[in-house]
């Protein structure tokens, strides 16, 4: 990667990106564009004069971007949240994925219990509720365990069926929780509408009030 200071139109592409607080205050009119190049000029690494960058922020099409993240936020149409989560990385193993078959039996769907499967050529990662964890590393051994991530919260986003034939959906998601500072460990999609966000418990309570004011209609 090159340590070459970023010219003023991608530098400022990706102040305005990352930070949710002066993109909409672009939008709206509250951010001063003379006082937004001397920040960036004098708090990022740019070789670019303020000239070049109040130019740049001057021909951002913010409210182009601000309109897209509205649009995205209104497929959002539930969100749910449970903590306690699991992800359990295995070797790609014959004995590991008979166990893995074994361990699907005891998993009661009906009560709500989680169990997700992800293969690779290496790997097998299961994802599922912690207190389940212990059963399915009972079935394998301690050789067979690659990485286990505990005290993850898992965050549903129930989309409009259309969502996946939008692009940029996934991408506005990602970077919502990212402007607010939430980590995301893993992000899977699931079948038509359904995207599967895991953080850090920690962050699940930030990251469901991030999505939930992305799927918030507009304060006027």
């Amino acid at each position: 990667m090159s340590n070459q200071p970023k010219p003023a139109g991608e530098l400022v592409r990706e102040v305005i990106e990352r930070d949710g607080v002066v993109r909409n205050g672009l939008a709206r009119g509250l951010v001063n564009h003379r006082a937004l190049a001397r920040w960036i000029q004098n708090s990022s690494p740019t070789d670019a004069s303020f000239d070049a960058l109040l130019s740049a922020i001057r021909r951002y099409p913010v409210q182009q971007s601000t309109a897209r993240r509205q649009f995205t936020g209104g497929m959002i149409m539930k969100l749910s949240l449970k903590n306690k989560v699991v992800v359990v990385s295995l070797r790609n193993e014959k004995e590991v994925q008979k166990a893995i078959g074994r361990f699907s039996e005891e998993v009661n769907y009906a009560n709500g219990e989680t169990f997700r499967v992800v293969t690779s050529m290496e790997a097998v990662s299961v994802t599922l509720d912690s207190k389940n964890a212990g059963k399915l590393e009972a079935l394998v051994s301690k050789s067979q365990v690659l990485r286990k991530l505990d005290s993850l919260a898992e965050v549903l986003v129930t989309l409009e069926p259309d969502a996946e034939k939008v692009s940029g959906v996934i991408s506005t998601i990602a970077s919502e929780l990212a402007i607010n500072d939430v980590n995301i460990r893993q992000l899977t999609s699931v079948g038509p509408g359904r995207v599967i966000v895991l953080v850090d418990e920690s962050d699940a309570l930030g990251a469901y009030r991030s999505l939930e004011a992305l799927g918030s209609p507009p304060k006027r």
